[in-house]
């Protein structure tokens, strides 16, 4: 039998009867569709070509790619989109692999603030500040004592303050290494030094995106690379490749011990108040009218680069007048504290000059105000494209692959191919886990009225809010109502939040008083429970069972047409002759919708009723291209079927 055919065997033995799966945990089943995906993984590793496999939910993809990985021998880099993805992996799957198939060791990466700094924690206690303001110090010392606990401030089973965390957490610029006295007992070395001896290490995009930009200096070597959750790859990119400057950026240089303690006043006075009249300056660009979003940056701003000036002034003064004699660690973290100015002032000279018009695109950002704070600004030049450098740096040094529940559209990977990078590889979609034909209704209803760029009409917000309220009557509650835009999730709650607390439902809406976690387990523990919410609700969330029943989306998810880095996008296509929408625009909205359609069925034997609510869907040519994307529920204009589906379900 020749290498890829044993390979296959072996996985397919692995996850079929008479191997692993008949010792499951409570949970894990057979799959058809995961023995598939297993095998083309399997087939990879041997040939080392990339592979794309979209599994949707209910396939098990963790299994399908880590039981090959283990079974090889490979060394492999984990890459997945969330902290909660991370901890799956490493303390669910890997250990049910080890116990069942194989030993394996296997390491998790997150960035150093998510660990404990014993020389942070030392700082709080000789200080006596964590026990006056922090009961919860006393409940992180015991921690310590947890001989299994790593430092991962994530998984401790008490409530950490976040001032708590913030004080006590680990910090790149505030870490002198070796140097340290407390190296030896150091969670981010033990963490690192277990990731080096560990087949598979499992860390988030990220991490990785930083890494390839490194060239491989920050994760351990490794042979293949697992991108899971890959659709978040060109943004997760975009976000990481983005030089931003903001007022805490600056802020929090300025304020450093040793800077105050080494710098020459007089620059320090400078660059203080540089930073001051750029942020003024930004201000007054922006004016009164932007509440919240991204407003393009067309020219150089001088404030700007006078601050460049100042912070490059003082890091030439430190590198130039360091002490001949420093205590070991204080001299590494003069050296770090130096370094951090250099690149804060190359930042400022990118972002504010304007440097690489070509090939970046510029704009200011307003966060709107929350939980009682005051609104804030950054301003960031984010790279126009980052296919090439996907390309040069990942996808032309390693064999990756990469699986998500979204990334073809009618079966064909090359929309994702081309915004990626990728020029060729094993291509694999597999067959839905769940019948969604027999168990979910797409209903479309006949709409008097579309939906608008920027303000809609009243008359489109008062025939949203009536669908919406028909359709949650009809679910009786067990709803998630997602929305594309702040504006009009607010719009919608005010015409409808009375009427339903009155109808007797528990409404929950992401407005920032609440955070995700919370939301979601409220949801779960209510009664006839009804979330309004944004895009974090649209992936990443399972709720199975009866408490999810309904998912209404208000609109297509189009990108607005007037955020500065999309429109840059836009522009280029346009002016290269191409078909900007329906090679960019329309395939970017239907991978996103498919997120959002994902919530509805999460096990073989939930029932739901997905709602798109966007007259487009059937006035314009393309809306027939957007449905047949979508799984093949049974699909209705009439709100009555809805309500007959619900009442067949609640039929004894």
């Amino acid at each position: 039998m020749d290498p890829v055919s044993q390979a296959r065997a072996t996985v397919a033995h692995d996850l079929g009867l008479g191997g692993v799966l008949d010792r499951r945990l409570p949970g894990y089943e057979e799959r058809a569709a995961q023995i598939q995906m297993a095998q083309a993984v399997a087939e990879s590793l041997e040939n080392g070509q990339h592979a794309l496999i979209e599994a949707g939910t209910g396939t098990g993809k963790s299994l399908a790619y880590l039981l090959p990985i283990v079974r090889s021998g490979k060394i492999a880099l984990v890459a997945t989109a969330n902290k909660a993805l991370q901890e799956q992996l490493f303390y669910k799957d890997i250990p049910f692999i080890a116990e069942n198939v194989q030993d394996v060791k296997a390491a998790l990466i997150k960035g150093m603030s998510n660990y404990l700094c014993l020389q942070h924690l030392e700082e709080e206690r000789s200080g006596f500040q964590a026990y006056t303001h922090d009961p919860a110090f006393e409940e992180l010392e015991d921690q310590r004592d947890d001989a299994k606990w790593d430092g991962d401030l994530d998984v401790v089973k008490f409530h950490l303050p976040g001032e708590l965390r913030r004080r006590v957490a680990a910090d790149s610029d505030d870490c002198a290494w070796r140097e340290c006295a407390h190296y030896g007992d150091c969670y981010v070395r033990k963490m690192r030094e277990k990731a080096q001896e560990a087949q598979i290490v499992v860390v988030n995009h990220t991490l990785l995106l930083i890494d390839i930009l490194m060239e491989g200096w920050l994760l351990p070597d490794r042979d293949v690379i697992v991108i899971d959750e890959a659709h978040h790859l060109e943004d997760e990119a975009t976000r990481a490749f983005t030089a931003t400057v903001s007022p805490r950026r600056v802020e929090t240089l300025l304020a450093q011990r040793r800077l105050r303690e080494h710098c020459d006043p007089q620059k320090l006075e400078n660059a203080v108040t540089a930073n001051v009249l750029l942020w003024s300056r930004i201000s007054e660009l922006v004016g009164f009218g932007m509440q919240r979003g991204r407003l393009p940056l067309t020219e150089r701003i001088e404030e700007g680069l006078r601050l460049a000036t100042a912070v490059g002034d003082i890091a030439s003064h430190m590198r130039a007048r360091k002490p001949e004699v420093m205590d070991p660690r204080e001299s590494q973290l003069y050296d770090k504290i130096v370094a951090r100015a250099s690149n804060l002032k190359s930042d400022l000279q990118l972002v504010f000059g304007l440097k690489d018009p070509e090939g970046r695109v510029y704009y200011i950002e307003r966060e709107a105000s929350r939980r009682g704070r005051d609104s804030s600004y950054s301003v960031s030049a984010a790279p126009l494209s980052v296919t090439e450098i996907l390309k040069e740096k990942l996808f032309d040094q390693i064999s990756v692959i990469a699986t998500s529940a979204t990334l073809a559209i009618d079966g064909n990977f090359g929309f994702y191919k081309r915004q990626v990078g990728i020029t060729d590889a094993n291509e694999l979609v597999l067959p839905l886990a769940f019948d969604y034909h027999k168990n979910a209704i797409l209903y479309i209803p006949r709409l008097q009225h579309a939906p608008a760029f920027g303000k809609d009409s009243g008359l489109y917000l008062d025939e949203l809010a009536q669908q919406m309220r028909d359709l949650v009557l009809a679910s009786h509650g067990r709803a998630f109502l997602l929305f594309t835009s702040q504006r009009t999730m607010n719009e919608i709650w005010s015409r409808l939040s009375e009427d339903l607390d009155h109808e007797g439902f528990t409404l929950l809406i992401q407005d920032g008083n609440l955070g995700r976690a919370e939301l979601l387990r409220r949801f779960r523990t209510s009664e006839r429970a009804v979330l309004f919410g944004m895009r974090s609700f649209w992936e990443g969330v399972d709720v199975a069972g009866d408490a999810l029943s309904l998912v209404a989306i208000d609109k297509l998810p189009f990108d607005p047409p007037d955020d500065p880095v999309h429109e840059a996008r836009v522009s280029r296509m346009k002016a290269a002759g191409k078909n900007w929408f329906g090679d960019y625009v329309l395939p970017l909205a239907i991978l996103r919708l498919k997120q959002g359609v994902g919530r509805l069925l999460r096990t073989k034997t939930d029932r739901g009723v997905l709602a798109l609510l966007d007259a487009r869907l059937l006035t314009k040519g393309y809306g027939r291209q957007v449905v047949l994307a979508l799984p093949p529920a049974h699909r209705t204009l009439r709100i009555d079927d809805v309500r007959q589906f619900f009442q067949d379900e609640d039929a004894p």
